[in-house]
C-alpha cells in the first residue's frame, strides 16, 4: 500500500470516529469535551486534576467538561451520560470519574474502528 493508501485509509477511519461521536454525543459536540470522554476512558478512576494535567487543561474548563460527560450539562440540560462522578474512596474530598454502561458502548464503538 502506498503512503496515499495509507493516509486516505487512516483519514477515512477519523472521519467514522468523529461520525460514532457525533452520533452519540451530538452534531455540536466539542472536539475538546471529546478529547476530555477519551483522555478519561484511557484513565478510569482518576480525578479532575489529573485529567487536567495530561489534558494541558485548567481544572475548571476539565471540571466543566467532564460534568458535561456526565448527569448534567452546564446549562442544566441533561448531560451526556457517558462518565459517572463519584467519590474517590481514599480522598472523601475528591470526586473520580468511570464510565457508565453507555460510555462503554461508544468507547467499544470507537476502539472496533481503530482495529479496523
Amino acid at each position: 500500500m502506498s503512503r496515499e493508501d495509507q493516509a486516505t485509509a487512516a483519514l477515512r477511519k477519523l472521519n467514522r470516529l468523529f461520525s460514532t461521536i457525533r452520533s452519540s454525543m451530538g452534531e455540536s459536540i466539542p472536539l475538546q469535551v471529546a478529547h476530555t470522554f477519551v483522555l478519561a476512558c484511557q484513565n478510569e478512576g482518576i480525578g479532575v486534576v489529573e485529567l487536567a494535567e495530561r489534558a494541558g487543561a485548567t481544572k475548571a474548563t476539565m471540571s466543566r467538561h467532564l460534568l458535561d460527560l456526565s448527569e448534567r450539562l452546564r446549562n442544566g440540560q441533561p448531560g451526556y451520560g457517558l462518565l459517572q462522578r463519584t467519590q474517590d474512596p481514599n480522598n472523601l474530598r475528591s470526586i473520580i470519574y468511570t464510565v457508565t454502561p453507555k460510555g462503554k458502548l461508544l468507547k467499544n464503538q470507537l476502539v472496533d474502528i481503530l482495529e479496523d
